[in-house]
């Protein structure tokens, strides 16, 4: 415990040890470093999320080997909604023919008899080709999606990503630079040099520290010239890189759980999709009478917002990052800005699903 403490008040009251590593041997550009891994890894998780986004339900059904259980189920369940659909339709006409049979001014006109004969042909068409139908809709209103999401964008700021390379000689003399515990771990390893490599995207660490600068030099062959390109970030009369990536694990955990919500989210809304496509014939069949055809318009409105929810996911992501940018230079010094917009744009992810269906007039 003396050992701790002794290089704890060193590292307080050593000037040289503060530049350049605390007591766990973290310098500053490892806190760089950290933060640039962390939103990088951000970003690859909603990339892969909009890719996926933008897999077509007929994909995924598809994919379903032929001869397998599974296939013979999804084709069992598709041709018995479809039976199912006739039925329903064929006792909506029925019901909806002798209720306008009872006037008799409408059945003793034969263009209305020969419109609802005509009715009947294409609502069986329109079941029999419900698949063919709502993947219309679905490639009409998915060009929205397709014109946000085929570019490759950077959801959290990222920008370029800088290498930096710094080579270290080993030493008792940069015992105090390097940090006690690298030190001696290198030492019993048998190293005579240390060449650590650093990747560091100076906009995602502008998330963090607006006031942050890295040096244009990328490659470094001394460890005070190499710590001294990169100040600290602050103002803190002490500045302790160790400290500073434990507190900043907890906001990369929740920027790393928005992304995964994104995932679920996006998985979520295929599988949706996949089930509307296969028992589609059930809403549409009710098209058959003019008292039950609000079902399939609501249907239909239901597959509409779904199928954009992808876009209203993305409009929040740049609203996200616009927000970020004008509240952080609003903020005046608050705290936890980032924190903020973040738990509210997780929120947001999770209602987009009720904002796209808004979107298309339903409740």
């Amino acid at each position: 415990y003396m050992i701790v403490i002794i290089f704890g008040l060193m590292m307080i009251f050593t000037p040289a040890m503060v530049a350049h590593a605390d007591l766990f041997g973290f310098y500053v550009p490892d806190v760089y470093d950290e933060i640039t891994e962390n939103v990088k890894e951000t970003n690859d998780i909603l990339q892969r999320a909009f890719k996926f986004s933008r897999t077509s339900p007929y994909t995924v059904v598809n994919s379903i080997p032929p001869g397998t259980g599974s296939y013979s189920a999804a084709v069992a369940v598709r041709n018995a909604s479809k039976t199912t659909a006739l039925v329903v339709a064929t006792l909506l006409l029925l019901v909806d023919f002798f209720r306008k049979s009872i006037n008799f001014e409408w059945a003793s006109k034969w263009e209305n008899i020969l419109i609802f004969l005509i009715k009947i042909l294409l609502i069986k068409q329109l079941i029999q080709n419900a698949d063919v139908i709502v993947g219309q809709i679905y490639s009409m209103f998915n060009y929205i999606n397709n014109q946000v999401t085929n570019a490759t964008v950077s959801f959290l700021p990222y920008g370029k990503e800088v290498e930096y390379e710094a080579t270290i000689k080993q030493g008792l003399v940069k015992i105090m630079s390097k940090g006690w515990w690298d030190y001696w771990y290198d030492k019993g390893a048998g190293n005579a040099t240390d060449k650590y490599t650093y990747h560091i995207s100076l906009d995602a660490v502008k998330m963090f520290y607006p006031n942050a600068t890295i040096p244009t030099t990328t490659t470094f062959n001394d460890i005070d010239d190499f710590v001294d390109a990169f100040p600290a970030p602050t103002s803190k009369i002490n500045y302790f890189p160790t400290l500073e990536i434990v507190k900043f694990q907890a906001l990369f955990h929740i920027m790393k759980a928005i992304a995964y919500v994104v995932f679920v989210i996006v998985i979520g809304r295929v599988f949706e999709l996949a089930v509307y496509t296969i028992f589609a014939p059930l809403p549409l069949a009710t098209f058959a009478s003019e008292t039950s055809c609000e079902v399939a318009k609501n249907f239909l409105k239901n597959y509409i917002a779904t199928v954009i929810q992808v876009a209203v996911i993305v409009v929040m992501f740049i609203v996200y990052m616009a927000a970020n940018t004008y509240f952080v230079a609003q903020a005046g010094g608050l705290k936890l800005v980032n924190f903020i917009i973040l738990c509210a744009l997780g929120l947001g992810v999770i209602k987009s699903g009720t904002w796209s269906k808004k979107i298309c007039g339903i409740g």
